[in-house]
């Protein structure tokens, strides 16, 4: 029965989904076009099973105040098996001239959520020296009107006022020089504690915090050859213990994902991708022990056309562990790639089934299209 739940709600039944999870990232080049200038947009959208997308949209916008005062806007969504967030942010910035002034940056930050529970607030300061370089730590309380909205809440007899409320510290930024590329994000939540009260008694307690990383990152070890890395990590631990009964749940929660790459160039500005995605999930309780591990590899050829086209062309292979049963999957990968004057970039990519025997190859050859938007303003 708890195989089943997991296969049903986790995603597992998906055996491509590592191979997805690589379909989903954008090249290099549009990578650093996102993260190191404002006012873009992107998305990237593709089919998991025969009754979920995977979709995730993110856009960042500027509008200048007065004088260096600015207002950032960021906007990320994503709908996944595991995910499914929306984050609207507001960043009011006094950023320093780029030349001649100390380079110091000063930050409010806000972000509302239909779910009260989901919105933040925080302040931030930073080293800033341009878009592409730049680092900022921020001071972050999740949940921030939770206590004001309880006191305010007449003839509720169940409460769960916190008495420490969640605070995350959060490091971000952005690298860049003649060899490198980086985008980084780290936070890290000191757990929130509440207590939970019925009829003003207390009927248990409970902890949460959180993790999370996320790194992208090029480097140009010479002409013809790079290298980079795709990580994104989080983990969440929370627990609950109740004084009514002799119930103590404890639940913690991790996944990861990471694709290092090498990319050479031959022939021009054709050139050969290699990544090899890695994929972990491991789910632990009081009654629960799961764990979930995927490796794959990506090769990929891509033939520049034109200037504003390229085919790829290769084939992907993953392995997959879960609860000490293995599987192997193998798909070829034919693909269209547009790019106008490095401001708009369109791209699909089809996967096409590779695993025997021939008579179902021939007779269902899709095997999940991934497509990816990138246009800057």
């Amino acid at each position: 029965m708890i195989i089943f739940f997991l296969l049903l709600f986790l995603g597992d039944g998906n055996t491509l989904y590592l191979m997805d999870e690589s379909f989903s990232l954008f090249p290099a080049e549009e990578e650093f076009l996102f993260n190191h200038n404002i006012n873009n947009f992107r998305t990237t959208q593709g089919c998991l099973d025969l009754y979920k997308w995977y979709q995730r949209y993110e856009a960042k916008v500027r509008m200048p105040l007065f004088s260096n005062l600015v207002m950032d806007y960021d906007f990320y969504k994503e709908d996944d098996y595991d995910i499914c967030k929306e984050i609207h942010s507001f960043k009011l910035r006094w950023l320093p001239e780029e030349k001649g002034s100390l380079p110091l940056s000063f930050s409010f930050i806000i972000s509302p959520d239909f779910l009260k529970k989901n919105d933040f607030v925080g302040l931030g300061i930073g080293f800033w020296k341009s878009e592409s370089n730049n680092h900022f730590l921020n001071l972050v309380v999740d949940d921030f009107d939770h206590n004001y909205a309880l006191y305010r809440k007449k003839g509720d007899s169940l409460k769960d006022p916190y008495q420490r409320f969640p605070i995350a510290l959060e490091f971000q930024g952005n690298v860049h020089d003649n060899w490198a590329d980086l985008t980084y994000k780290y936070l890290w939540t000191f757990p929130g504690k509440k207590d939970f009260r019925l009829d003003n008694e207390l009927i248990g307690k409970g902890k949460y915090g959180e993790k999370s990383l996320m790194v992208s990152s090029r480097y140009r070890l010479t002409r013809s050859l790079s290298m980079g890395l795709h990580l994104r990590y989080f983990e969440s631990d929370s627990s609950y213990i109740s004084y009514t009964s002799d119930d103590n749940y404890h639940l913690n929660w991790e996944r990861g994902f990471a694709e290092p790459y090498l990319r050479l160039f031959i022939f021009g500005e054709n050139n050969l991708y290699i990544g090899l995605p890695m994929d972990w999930k491991r789910i632990k309780s009081d009654s629960l022990n799961y764990r979930r591990k995927w490796i794959g590899i990506t090769i990929l050829y891509k033939y520049r056309l034109w200037n504003w086209f390229t085919i790829p062309m290769g084939f992907q292979n993953s392995w997959r562990e879960l609860n000490e049963k293995d599987n192997e999957e193998t798909r070829g990968v034919l693909g269209l790639e547009f790019r106008f004057k490095k401001r708009t970039y369109f791209a699909i990519q089809e996967g096409i089934e590779m695993d025997p025997p021939l008579s179902n190859i021939l007779r269902n050859p899709h095997n999940h299209t991934f497509v990816m938007l990138y246009h800057k303003f």
